[in-house]
């Protein structure tokens, strides 16, 4: 059996920042640190740094005053920066770059008086994080069948959780176009996510399986799995190595292998060891 593994899989610029900011942050051992959700959407990850001392909260008021508070990947809204300033804590600001930009074009589009969409998943810590800049002028839609619910304005807006796909972007254009007098679109998906997200697809296209490895709550992660999974290639969503069955593998020829934006090289690494412990490995890419 061969084994390939994917181009541009695992960890991506913005979650190495985050991670290199939180091993500062933790090293001194002087002092306990606070995460204001979890750092990156990676359960094994998290677990790792909490054994360091950063500890996950829901909110800042679960520290106490003068406490050193980081502020994850996914970002947040305006308020949590004020808040913070109130009760003098010192924020670690580990934002994603990309997530800063998207940001910065809500609010922007906000104060231009557009009514402002935010496409992307309700419940994500990032698109919620996006609305808040919007001051109250920002819905989140997951996609064009969101819109038929809403009373659009003249003048819209357009930005996008950096996960998304390109394509669910054009199909929102193009539903919304029609019903407006003036349309701006800001295409704030992440560089590392599109080209995750085509080299995943032209993986499994010449593959008999693929593996997604990543966090079950993390969006990118889940969307590559989504991607692969179109393609009518049996695909399957993991968060270890252990998970594996050996039993996918039967007639299995080549199998493919993912991995999200916060997935660590070593979980990759372990998916493809195992791979090879269950199966006579003729050869295998490390390209990633």
């Amino acid at each position: 059996m061969e084994i390939l593994v994917a181009e541009h899989s695992g960890f991506c610029f913005g979650v190495r920042r985050a991670l290199k900011l939180a091993e500062e942050a933790t090293s001194k051992g002087d002092s306990k640190v606070y995460s204001l959700g979890p750092l990156i959407h990676n359960r094994q990850v998290v677990e790792e740094f909490e054994a360091r001392g950063l500890h996950v909260v829901e909110s800042l008021n679960d520290v106490p005053s003068g406490a050193t508070v980081m502020i994850r990947a996914h970002g947040t809204g305006p308020e949590v920066y004020e808040l913070a300033e109130a009760h003098n804590i010192r924020l670690i600001d580990a934002t994603c770059p990309f997530v800063k930009r998207v940001q910065e074009e809500a609010a922007h589009f906000a104060e231009e008086g557009y009514q402002v969409l935010v496409l992307g998943e309700p419940n994500h810590p990032e698109a919620r994080g996006i609305v808040s800049y919007a001051r109250g002028q920002a819905t989140i839609v997951e996609g064009p069948k969101d819109i038929k619910n809403l009373a659009l304005r003249p003048r819209v807006a357009v930005v996008c959780q950096t996960t998304q796909r390109l394509s669910n972007l054009q199909a929102l254009v193009e539903v919304i176009l029609p019903d407006v007098q003036e349309l701006r679109i800001a295409n704030t998906i992440c560089e590392a996510t599109v080209s995750r997200q085509k080299a995943s697809l032209g993986l499994t296209r010449e593959v008999d399986l693929m593996i997604v490895i990543g966090g079950y709550h993390s969006a990118n992660t889940t969307r590559l799995a989504q991607i692969c999974a179109s393609t009518g290639t049996p695909t399957y969503h993991i968060e270890t190595a252990g998970e594996i069955d050996p039993g996918w593998l039967d007639g299995v020829s080549r199998v493919g292998v993912t991995a999200g934006a916060s997935t660590p090289r070593q979980a990759i690494e372990a998916v493809v060891e195992r791979l090879q412990q269950l199966k006579d490995a003729k050869s295998v890419a490390r390209d990633w």
